[in-house]
Protein backbone atom coordinates (compact mmCIF):
# COMPACT_ATOMS: atom_id res chain seq x y z
CA UNK A 1 0.00 0.00 0.00
CA UNK A 2 0.94 3.56 -0.77
CA UNK A 3 0.85 5.79 2.06
CA UNK A 4 -1.41 8.13 2.88
CA UNK A 5 0.81 11.06 2.67
CA UNK A 6 2.24 10.24 -0.38
CA UNK A 7 -0.78 10.06 -1.92
CA UNK A 8 -1.32 13.21 -1.17
CA UNK A 9 2.01 14.74 -2.08
CA UNK A 10 1.48 12.89 -5.43
CA UNK A 11 -1.89 14.24 -6.08
CA UNK A 12 -1.03 17.90 -5.27
CA UNK A 13 2.78 17.56 -7.31
CA UNK A 14 0.79 15.51 -10.22
CA UNK A 15 -1.68 18.61 -10.04
CA UNK A 16 0.92 21.10 -10.43
CA UNK A 17 2.86 19.44 -12.94
CA UNK A 18 0.01 18.97 -15.42
CA UNK A 19 -0.54 23.05 -15.56
CA UNK A 20 3.05 23.79 -15.97
CA UNK A 21 4.88 24.31 -18.88
CA UNK A 22 5.76 20.81 -19.94
CA UNK A 23 9.80 20.14 -20.10
CA UNK A 24 11.18 19.43 -23.27
CA UNK A 25 14.97 20.56 -25.04
CA UNK A 26 16.27 22.31 -27.92
CA UNK A 27 15.49 21.68 -31.63
CA UNK A 28 13.17 18.20 -32.59
CA UNK A 29 10.11 17.64 -34.86
CA UNK A 30 6.57 16.91 -34.48
CA UNK A 31 5.53 13.69 -36.78
CA UNK A 32 2.05 11.58 -36.46
CA UNK A 33 2.16 10.04 -33.90
CA UNK A 34 -0.40 6.97 -34.88
CA UNK A 35 -0.21 5.42 -31.64
CA UNK A 36 -3.80 5.54 -31.51
CA UNK A 37 -3.38 1.83 -33.91
CA UNK A 38 -2.35 -0.06 -30.45
CA UNK A 39 -2.36 2.59 -27.32
CA UNK A 40 -5.80 0.76 -26.22
CA UNK A 41 -4.50 -2.51 -27.21
CA UNK A 42 -3.77 -4.99 -24.07
CA UNK A 43 -0.92 -6.96 -24.27
CA UNK A 44 -1.83 -10.38 -25.74
CA UNK A 45 0.74 -13.42 -25.50
CA UNK A 46 1.95 -14.73 -28.94
CA UNK A 47 1.15 -17.71 -29.71
CA UNK A 48 3.96 -20.71 -28.67
CA UNK A 49 6.55 -20.83 -31.88
CA UNK A 50 7.39 -24.09 -33.42
CA UNK A 51 10.66 -22.61 -33.88
CA UNK A 52 13.17 -20.04 -33.68
CA UNK A 53 16.57 -18.59 -34.20
CA UNK A 54 18.40 -16.75 -31.45
CA UNK A 55 21.28 -14.73 -32.80
CA UNK A 56 24.28 -15.08 -30.08
CA UNK A 57 24.88 -11.06 -30.97
CA UNK A 58 21.75 -9.41 -29.91
CA UNK A 59 23.56 -6.31 -28.07
CA UNK A 60 26.28 -3.79 -28.10
CA UNK A 61 29.79 -5.51 -27.69
CA UNK A 62 31.27 -9.21 -28.38
CA UNK A 63 28.40 -11.87 -29.23
CA UNK A 64 27.86 -14.52 -26.83
CA UNK A 65 29.76 -18.14 -27.09
CA UNK A 66 27.38 -20.97 -27.82
CA UNK A 67 27.59 -23.24 -25.00
CA UNK A 68 25.10 -25.74 -26.09
CA UNK A 69 25.17 -28.77 -29.08
CA UNK A 70 23.08 -29.77 -31.89
CA UNK A 71 20.84 -32.59 -30.62
CA UNK A 72 20.84 -30.94 -26.50
CA UNK A 73 17.58 -30.51 -25.19
CA UNK A 74 16.48 -27.06 -23.93
CA UNK A 75 13.90 -25.43 -21.70
CA UNK A 76 12.65 -21.89 -21.97
CA UNK A 77 15.25 -20.14 -19.86
CA UNK A 78 18.14 -22.50 -20.64
CA UNK A 79 21.43 -20.54 -20.78
CA UNK A 80 22.49 -21.46 -24.14
CA UNK A 81 24.78 -18.48 -25.02
CA UNK A 82 27.48 -17.16 -22.45
CA UNK A 83 28.80 -13.82 -22.28
CA UNK A 84 32.20 -13.34 -23.71
CA UNK A 85 33.97 -10.59 -21.60
CA UNK A 86 33.14 -7.56 -19.98
CA UNK A 87 30.98 -5.93 -22.80
CA UNK A 88 28.70 -8.62 -23.71
CA UNK A 89 25.28 -10.70 -22.72
CA UNK A 90 24.59 -14.17 -21.64
CA UNK A 91 21.56 -15.75 -24.66
CA UNK A 92 18.85 -17.75 -23.35
CA UNK A 93 16.87 -20.61 -24.81
CA UNK A 94 13.38 -18.85 -25.58
CA UNK A 95 11.03 -22.40 -25.82
CA UNK A 96 11.94 -25.91 -24.91
CA UNK A 97 12.85 -28.67 -27.26
CA UNK A 98 15.85 -29.37 -29.16
CA UNK A 99 19.09 -27.49 -30.46
CA UNK A 100 18.68 -28.28 -34.26
CA UNK A 101 21.72 -26.00 -35.73
CA UNK A 102 24.28 -23.46 -34.82
CA UNK A 103 24.79 -21.59 -37.74
CA UNK A 104 25.06 -18.00 -39.13
CA UNK A 105 21.29 -16.77 -40.45
CA UNK A 106 19.42 -13.78 -40.96
CA UNK A 107 19.82 -10.90 -38.17
CA UNK A 108 17.88 -8.11 -38.36
CA UNK A 109 21.21 -5.05 -38.17
CA UNK A 110 23.99 -7.27 -39.09
CA UNK A 111 22.76 -8.92 -42.09
CA UNK A 112 24.01 -12.67 -40.95
CA UNK A 113 25.00 -13.49 -37.45
CA UNK A 114 26.02 -16.89 -35.72
CA UNK A 115 22.90 -18.08 -34.42
CA UNK A 116 21.41 -21.22 -32.70
CA UNK A 117 18.35 -23.18 -34.03
CA UNK A 118 15.76 -24.78 -31.66
CA UNK A 119 12.96 -26.50 -32.72
CA UNK A 120 10.03 -26.85 -30.00
CA UNK A 121 8.46 -29.74 -28.12
CA UNK A 122 5.42 -28.13 -27.56
CA UNK A 123 5.84 -28.41 -23.88
CA UNK A 124 6.97 -25.07 -22.99
CA UNK A 125 9.13 -26.07 -20.02
CA UNK A 126 10.82 -23.50 -17.98
CA UNK A 127 14.20 -23.12 -16.16
CA UNK A 128 14.57 -20.58 -13.60
CA UNK A 129 17.56 -18.57 -12.35
CA UNK A 130 19.20 -20.10 -8.98
CA UNK A 131 18.89 -17.29 -6.94
CA UNK A 132 17.47 -16.50 -3.44
CA UNK A 133 13.44 -16.28 -3.09
CA UNK A 134 13.29 -12.48 -0.97
CA UNK A 135 14.45 -9.81 -3.19
CA UNK A 136 14.40 -7.64 -0.86
CA UNK A 137 17.01 -8.66 0.96
CA UNK A 138 19.44 -8.68 -2.11
CA UNK A 139 23.01 -6.95 -2.01
CA UNK A 140 23.68 -4.53 -4.48
CA UNK A 141 26.20 -7.07 -6.08
CA UNK A 142 23.68 -10.02 -5.55
CA UNK A 143 21.18 -7.81 -7.76
CA UNK A 144 23.81 -6.88 -10.20
CA UNK A 145 25.09 -10.47 -10.99
CA UNK A 146 21.24 -11.18 -11.41
CA UNK A 147 20.96 -8.72 -14.21
CA UNK A 148 24.00 -10.20 -15.69
CA UNK A 149 22.86 -13.78 -15.34
CA UNK A 150 19.43 -13.21 -16.78
CA UNK A 151 20.97 -11.75 -19.87
CA UNK A 152 19.27 -8.41 -19.63
CA UNK A 153 20.23 -5.18 -22.15
CA UNK A 154 18.93 -2.05 -23.33
CA UNK A 155 15.35 -3.41 -24.59
CA UNK A 156 14.61 0.23 -26.31
CA UNK A 157 17.12 -1.02 -29.41
CA UNK A 158 20.31 0.05 -27.84
CA UNK A 159 21.25 -3.29 -26.38
CA UNK A 160 24.14 -1.72 -23.95
CA UNK A 161 24.38 -4.71 -21.66
CA UNK A 162 22.33 -3.38 -18.91
CA UNK A 163 24.99 -5.10 -15.81
CA UNK A 164 27.55 -2.17 -17.21
CA UNK A 165 25.47 0.37 -17.72
CA UNK A 166 24.13 0.32 -13.64
CA UNK A 167 28.06 -0.14 -13.02
CA UNK A 168 29.26 3.50 -13.74
CA UNK A 169 33.32 4.20 -13.19
CA UNK A 170 32.23 6.92 -10.96
CA UNK A 171 29.04 8.08 -8.23
CA UNK A 172 26.03 9.51 -9.91
CA UNK A 173 23.33 11.26 -8.90
CA UNK A 174 20.17 10.91 -10.21
CA UNK A 175 18.36 7.80 -12.13
CA UNK A 176 15.69 8.73 -14.73
CA UNK A 177 12.98 6.12 -16.47
CA UNK A 178 12.29 6.75 -19.90
CA UNK A 179 9.16 6.48 -20.24
CA UNK A 180 8.83 8.87 -23.16
CA UNK A 181 8.43 6.69 -26.63
CA UNK A 182 8.77 9.01 -28.92
CA UNK A 183 8.95 7.38 -31.72
CA UNK A 184 5.57 7.03 -33.63
CA UNK A 185 3.40 3.79 -33.85
CA UNK A 186 5.11 2.27 -30.25
CA UNK A 187 3.46 1.55 -27.19
CA UNK A 188 5.25 -1.14 -25.73
CA UNK A 189 6.40 1.41 -22.68
CA UNK A 190 3.13 2.81 -22.36
CA UNK A 191 1.14 -0.43 -21.84
CA UNK A 192 3.63 -2.12 -19.68
CA UNK A 193 3.25 0.94 -16.99
CA UNK A 194 -0.61 0.51 -17.90
CA UNK A 195 -0.58 -3.30 -16.92
CA UNK A 196 2.55 -3.54 -14.78
CA UNK A 197 2.92 -0.36 -12.99
CA UNK A 198 3.83 -1.55 -9.43
CA UNK A 199 6.04 -4.06 -10.97
CA UNK A 200 7.70 -1.22 -12.90
CA UNK A 201 8.16 1.21 -9.62
CA UNK A 202 10.08 -2.08 -7.87
CA UNK A 203 12.27 -2.40 -10.56
CA UNK A 204 13.05 1.47 -10.63
CA UNK A 205 13.76 0.96 -7.22
CA UNK A 206 16.01 -1.99 -7.66
CA UNK A 207 17.70 0.07 -9.92
CA UNK A 208 18.11 3.31 -7.60
CA UNK A 209 19.27 0.80 -5.08
CA UNK A 210 22.21 -0.96 -6.98
CA UNK A 211 23.63 3.02 -7.95
CA UNK A 212 23.45 4.05 -4.48
CA UNK A 213 21.15 7.32 -5.84
CA UNK A 214 18.29 8.81 -3.41
CA UNK A 215 16.42 10.50 -6.62
CA UNK A 216 14.79 9.03 -9.75
CA UNK A 217 12.56 10.80 -11.83
CA UNK A 218 9.92 9.40 -14.63
CA UNK A 219 10.09 11.14 -17.87
CA UNK A 220 6.84 10.73 -19.78
CA UNK A 221 5.41 12.43 -22.72
CA UNK A 222 1.98 14.77 -22.05
CA UNK A 223 0.91 12.15 -24.63
CA UNK A 224 -0.13 9.76 -22.40
CA UNK A 225 -2.53 11.01 -19.86
CA UNK A 226 -3.83 7.00 -18.44
CA UNK A 227 -0.31 5.96 -17.80
CA UNK A 228 0.58 9.67 -16.44
CA UNK A 229 -2.31 9.45 -14.06
CA UNK A 230 -1.24 5.52 -12.72
CA UNK A 231 1.96 6.85 -11.89
CA UNK A 232 1.20 9.51 -10.33
CA UNK A 233 -0.10 7.35 -7.18
CA UNK A 234 3.53 6.16 -6.66
CA UNK A 235 4.93 9.87 -6.83
CA UNK A 236 7.31 10.17 -3.67
CA UNK A 237 10.02 12.66 -2.81
CA UNK A 238 12.14 9.86 -4.07
CA UNK A 239 10.39 8.89 -7.18
CA UNK A 240 9.24 12.58 -9.25
CA UNK A 241 7.08 12.59 -12.31
CA UNK A 242 8.34 14.96 -14.60
CA UNK A 243 5.52 15.35 -17.57
CA UNK A 244 7.54 16.47 -21.29
CA UNK A 245 6.11 18.15 -24.12
CA UNK A 246 5.81 15.29 -26.62
CA UNK A 247 8.18 16.06 -29.59
CA UNK A 248 10.55 13.74 -31.36
CA UNK A 249 13.58 12.83 -30.47
CA UNK A 250 12.92 12.88 -26.32
CA UNK A 251 13.40 9.59 -25.48
CA UNK A 252 17.28 10.07 -26.47
CA UNK A 253 19.27 9.69 -23.16
CA UNK A 254 20.75 13.15 -23.90
CA UNK A 255 17.47 14.79 -24.78
CA UNK A 256 15.70 13.56 -21.89
CA UNK A 257 18.44 14.78 -19.61
CA UNK A 258 18.51 17.99 -20.90
CA UNK A 259 14.60 18.02 -20.45
CA UNK A 260 15.04 16.76 -17.31
CA UNK A 261 17.78 18.11 -15.35
CA UNK A 262 19.12 21.15 -17.68
CA UNK A 263 22.16 19.27 -18.34
CA UNK A 264 24.02 18.36 -21.75
CA UNK A 265 25.85 15.44 -22.33
CA UNK A 266 29.22 16.28 -24.10
CA UNK A 267 29.70 15.14 -27.82
CA UNK A 268 30.71 11.11 -27.71
CA UNK A 269 30.08 11.76 -24.17
CA UNK A 270 27.99 9.23 -21.96
CA UNK A 271 25.04 9.77 -19.28
CA UNK A 272 26.91 9.08 -16.53
CA UNK A 273 29.35 12.23 -16.87
CA UNK A 274 26.66 14.44 -15.63
CA UNK A 275 25.92 12.32 -13.10
CA UNK A 276 22.91 10.29 -14.05
CA UNK A 277 22.15 6.57 -15.34
CA UNK A 278 18.98 6.05 -17.69
CA UNK A 279 16.78 3.05 -18.39
CA UNK A 280 13.78 2.46 -20.19
CA UNK A 281 10.58 0.72 -18.79
CA UNK A 282 10.58 -2.10 -21.26
CA UNK A 283 14.39 -2.79 -19.68
CA UNK A 284 13.73 -2.05 -15.83
CA UNK A 285 10.04 -4.47 -16.05
CA UNK A 286 12.85 -7.23 -16.95
CA UNK A 287 14.92 -6.67 -14.27
CA UNK A 288 12.07 -6.46 -12.11
CA UNK A 289 11.23 -10.33 -13.06
CA UNK A 290 14.36 -11.52 -12.95
CA UNK A 291 15.18 -10.36 -9.53
CA UNK A 292 11.69 -11.06 -8.11
CA UNK A 293 10.72 -13.73 -10.43
CA UNK A 294 13.93 -15.05 -11.02
CA UNK A 295 12.94 -15.08 -14.87
CA UNK A 296 15.53 -14.51 -17.69
CA UNK A 297 14.98 -12.47 -20.35
CA UNK A 298 13.68 -14.70 -23.27
CA UNK A 299 10.54 -12.74 -24.30
CA UNK A 300 9.65 -9.36 -24.72
CA UNK A 301 6.74 -7.13 -25.03
CA UNK A 302 6.56 -5.25 -28.93
CA UNK A 303 4.03 -3.43 -30.83
CA UNK A 304 3.16 -4.44 -34.39
CA UNK A 305 1.11 -1.91 -36.20
CA UNK A 306 1.36 -0.19 -39.47
CA UNK A 307 -1.51 0.36 -42.38
CA UNK A 308 -0.21 -2.98 -44.14
CA UNK A 309 -1.55 -4.83 -41.10
CA UNK A 310 -5.25 -6.26 -40.69
CA UNK A 311 -4.79 -5.76 -37.04
CA UNK A 312 -2.19 -4.17 -34.61
CA UNK A 313 -1.25 -5.89 -31.55
CA UNK A 314 1.39 -5.29 -28.63
CA UNK A 315 2.28 -8.85 -27.97
CA UNK A 316 4.45 -11.06 -25.91
CA UNK A 317 6.94 -12.68 -28.22
CA UNK A 318 9.45 -15.48 -27.45
CA UNK A 319 12.73 -14.01 -28.41
CA UNK A 320 13.50 -15.51 -32.36
CA UNK A 321 10.51 -16.11 -33.10
CA UNK A 322 10.35 -15.32 -36.97
CA UNK A 323 8.58 -12.03 -38.13
CA UNK A 324 6.24 -14.79 -40.48
CA UNK A 325 4.83 -16.46 -37.59
CA UNK A 326 4.20 -12.92 -35.84
CA UNK A 327 2.28 -12.06 -38.73
CA UNK A 328 -0.27 -14.35 -38.26
CA UNK A 329 -1.05 -13.12 -34.84
CA UNK A 330 -2.03 -9.86 -36.66
CA UNK A 331 -4.51 -11.81 -39.02
CA UNK A 332 -1.88 -11.14 -41.99
CA UNK A 333 -1.65 -8.30 -43.97
CA UNK A 334 -4.66 -6.06 -46.19
CA UNK A 335 -1.82 -5.75 -48.77
CA UNK A 336 1.95 -6.52 -49.19
CA UNK A 337 3.56 -3.86 -47.12
CA UNK A 338 6.50 -1.94 -49.63
CA UNK A 339 8.15 -1.60 -46.08
CA UNK A 340 9.41 -3.73 -43.40
CA UNK A 341 10.98 -2.12 -40.45
CA UNK A 342 11.91 -3.06 -37.13
CA UNK A 343 11.97 -0.62 -34.11
CA UNK A 344 10.58 2.88 -34.78
CA UNK A 345 9.63 4.47 -38.15
CA UNK A 346 12.72 7.21 -37.51
CA UNK A 347 15.85 5.10 -36.25
CA UNK A 348 14.58 1.68 -37.23
CA UNK A 349 15.90 -0.85 -39.60
CA UNK A 350 14.06 -1.76 -42.96
CA UNK A 351 14.21 -5.60 -43.38
CA UNK A 352 13.77 -7.44 -46.27
CA UNK A 353 13.13 -10.63 -45.16
CA UNK A 354 10.04 -12.25 -43.11
CA UNK A 355 12.58 -15.22 -42.00
CA UNK A 356 14.30 -12.59 -40.03
CA UNK A 357 14.11 -13.11 -36.13
CA UNK A 358 12.38 -10.83 -33.25
CA UNK A 359 15.73 -9.91 -31.30
CA UNK A 360 15.83 -8.79 -27.40
CA UNK A 361 16.19 -5.03 -29.08
CA UNK A 362 12.82 -5.00 -31.29
CA UNK A 363 10.27 -2.58 -29.71
CA UNK A 364 8.57 -2.61 -32.18
CA UNK A 365 7.61 -3.92 -35.97
CA UNK A 366 6.24 -2.14 -38.50
CA UNK A 367 4.37 -2.93 -41.94
CA UNK A 368 3.79 -0.20 -44.06
CA UNK A 369 2.06 0.47 -47.18
CA UNK A 370 2.86 3.45 -49.19
CA UNK A 371 3.75 5.71 -46.39
CA UNK A 372 6.61 8.32 -46.56
CA UNK A 373 8.54 5.96 -44.22
CA UNK A 374 8.65 3.07 -46.07
CA UNK A 375 10.03 4.68 -49.07
CA UNK A 376 12.91 6.46 -46.92
CA UNK A 377 14.18 3.03 -45.46
CA UNK A 378 13.64 1.11 -48.89
CA UNK A 379 13.89 3.54 -52.40
CA UNK A 380 17.70 4.75 -53.17
CA UNK A 381 16.19 7.50 -55.28
CA UNK A 382 18.23 10.88 -56.81
CA UNK A 383 18.47 13.36 -54.96
CA UNK A 384 17.08 16.80 -54.74
CA UNK A 385 18.71 19.51 -54.45
CA UNK A 386 19.03 21.94 -51.13
CA UNK A 387 16.70 24.82 -51.01
CA UNK A 388 19.01 25.99 -48.23
CA UNK A 389 15.54 26.69 -45.98
CA UNK A 390 17.35 25.70 -42.49
CA UNK A 391 14.21 23.63 -41.46
CA UNK A 392 17.41 20.81 -41.09
CA UNK A 393 19.43 23.08 -38.82
CA UNK A 394 16.30 23.75 -36.60
CA UNK A 395 15.51 20.47 -36.25
CA UNK A 396 18.64 18.83 -34.76
CA UNK A 397 18.74 18.41 -31.60
CA UNK A 398 22.66 18.28 -30.85
CA UNK A 399 23.42 21.66 -33.14
CA UNK A 400 24.76 20.33 -35.95
CA UNK A 401 24.03 21.48 -39.87
CA UNK A 402 23.08 18.39 -41.31
CA UNK A 403 22.53 20.29 -45.00
CA UNK A 404 26.54 21.32 -45.12
CA UNK A 405 27.76 18.26 -43.73
CA UNK A 406 25.83 16.01 -46.09
CA UNK A 407 27.02 18.35 -48.80
CA UNK A 408 30.69 18.08 -47.39
CA UNK A 409 30.11 14.11 -47.31
CA UNK A 410 28.81 14.22 -50.70
CA UNK A 411 31.94 16.57 -52.68
CA UNK A 412 34.00 14.22 -50.43
CA UNK A 413 35.56 16.77 -48.19
CA UNK A 414 36.40 14.93 -45.16
CA UNK A 415 37.71 17.83 -43.64
CA UNK A 416 34.79 20.05 -43.94
CA UNK A 417 32.90 17.35 -42.49
CA UNK A 418 35.32 17.23 -39.20
CA UNK A 419 35.03 20.60 -38.89
CA UNK A 420 31.33 20.31 -38.83
CA UNK A 421 31.53 17.96 -36.14
CA UNK A 422 29.42 14.71 -38.10
CA UNK A 423 30.12 12.75 -35.27
CA UNK A 424 28.26 14.41 -32.99
CA UNK A 425 25.05 13.13 -35.12
CA UNK A 426 22.98 10.93 -33.02
CA UNK A 427 20.85 9.35 -36.08
CA UNK A 428 17.85 10.65 -34.78
CA UNK A 429 16.51 11.47 -38.40
CA UNK A 430 15.07 14.55 -37.65
CA UNK A 431 16.87 16.41 -40.42
CA UNK A 432 16.20 14.12 -43.13
CA UNK A 433 11.93 13.92 -42.31
CA UNK A 434 12.00 17.82 -41.63
CA UNK A 435 13.38 18.24 -45.04
CA UNK A 436 11.06 19.90 -47.77
CA UNK A 437 13.50 18.72 -50.73
CA UNK A 438 13.56 14.94 -49.19
CA UNK A 439 17.34 14.42 -49.30
CA UNK A 440 18.63 11.59 -47.89
CA UNK A 441 20.39 13.65 -45.30
CA UNK A 442 21.47 10.32 -42.67
CA UNK A 443 22.87 7.85 -45.45
CA UNK A 444 25.10 10.87 -46.56
CA UNK A 445 26.14 12.06 -42.80
CA UNK A 446 26.45 8.41 -41.76
CA UNK A 447 29.27 7.88 -44.64
CA UNK A 448 30.47 10.95 -43.21
CA UNK A 449 31.00 9.49 -39.81
CA UNK A 450 32.11 5.79 -41.57
CA UNK A 451 34.73 8.19 -43.41
CA UNK A 452 36.36 10.50 -40.49
CA UNK A 453 36.09 8.76 -37.48
CA UNK A 454 37.57 11.49 -36.04
CA UNK A 455 37.50 12.88 -32.02
CA UNK A 456 34.87 15.75 -31.84
CA UNK A 457 35.20 19.39 -30.65
CA UNK A 458 35.74 19.45 -26.96
CA UNK A 459 32.39 20.56 -25.34
CA UNK A 460 32.70 24.40 -23.89
CA UNK A 461 35.11 24.89 -27.00
CA UNK A 462 34.47 28.29 -28.89
CA UNK A 463 32.25 27.40 -32.41
CA UNK A 464 33.91 28.49 -35.94
CA UNK A 465 31.48 30.80 -37.91
CA UNK A 466 30.87 28.45 -40.96
CA UNK A 467 27.92 29.78 -42.46
CA UNK A 468 29.72 32.29 -45.52
CA UNK A 469 33.47 30.28 -45.66
CA UNK A 470 32.39 26.80 -45.36
CA UNK A 471 29.77 27.04 -47.85
CA UNK A 472 31.85 28.84 -50.22
CA UNK A 473 34.33 25.86 -49.62
CA UNK A 474 31.06 22.91 -50.26
CA UNK A 475 30.41 25.15 -53.06
CA UNK A 476 33.15 25.43 -55.25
Amino acid sequence: MVDRKWKIFSQRSNRKDMKAIKATFRGGIHPPAFKYLTQNKPIKNASLPSRVVIPLSQHIGAPAQPIVQIGNKVRAGTKIGAAAGKVSANVHSSISGQVKDIKNFFHPAEGKSLSIIIESDGKDEKEFLKIGENADLFSTDEIKEIIASAGIVGLGGAGFPTAVKLSPPKKVEYFILNAAECEPYLTTDNRLILEKTEEIIKGMKLAMKVLGVKKGYIGIEDNKKDAIKRLSHFQSLEIEIKVLKAKYPQGGERELIEAILKRRVPPKGLPYEVGVVVNNVATIFAIYEAVYLRKPLYERITTFSGDALRQAENLRVRIGTPLKELTKECKGFKETPSGVIMGGPMMGLAQQSLEVPLVKGTSGVLFLKHSRWARRKNEMKEENPCLHCGKCVEACPVDLNPSLISLATQKQKWNVAKELNVDNCIECGACEYICPAERRLMDMIKEGKKVTGFKPQAAGKKKKNFKQDQELKLLS
